[in-house]
């Protein structure tokens, strides 16, 4: 009987333990890399962040944060798609909050060939801060 209640107890840990890690978020799945204790991203995601403070940041934020012309993206990452973010880089999009003015239309994208051939680079940056992988610091490029 104490046996079956050792094991009983036991048991019950490694369900807790398990449910505990199974329910940590993880980022092995993620479309990026960050090393250097989240000041340095792989290559394709620091060119991300280059092209995204190039032709981004002055409406969504130096890291994204957002601002009073657009969203925060790092929130936005956090449930868009990978599909959806697409298809608003490349066709744009009217906020739906705000009159459809320049400070409520977001661009479409598809004519410029830096922002389409970075799409992918700039949505890993994005998404190593929506995942809290990185915060708001200006990352190294990574070894």
């Amino acid at each position: 009987m104490q046996n079956q209640k050792k094991m009983s107890h036991l048991s019950a840990l490694s369900l807790a333990a398990f449910l505990t890690i199974a329910a940590m978020p993880s980022h092995a799945d993620a479309p990026y890399t960050v090393t250097n204790d989240g000041k340095a991203l792989d290559s394709n995601s620091y060119q991300g962040y280059t092209v995204f403070r190039q032709w981004c940041a002055r409406c969504h934020g130096t890291f994204g944060q957002g601002s009073p012309k657009a969203p925060n993206l790092a929130e936005s990452l956090a449930t868009l798609s990978h599909q959806e973010y697409t298809k608003t880089v490349t066709s744009g999009q009217v906020s739906p909050a705000r009159k459809v003015t320049k400070s409520g239309r977001m661009p479409a994208w598809k004519r410029n060939g830096t922002v389409m051939k970075n799409a992918d680079n700039i949505y890993s940056y994005l998404k190593a801060r929506a995942d809290g992988a990185i915060g708001t610091v200006s990352p190294q490029l990574g070894q």
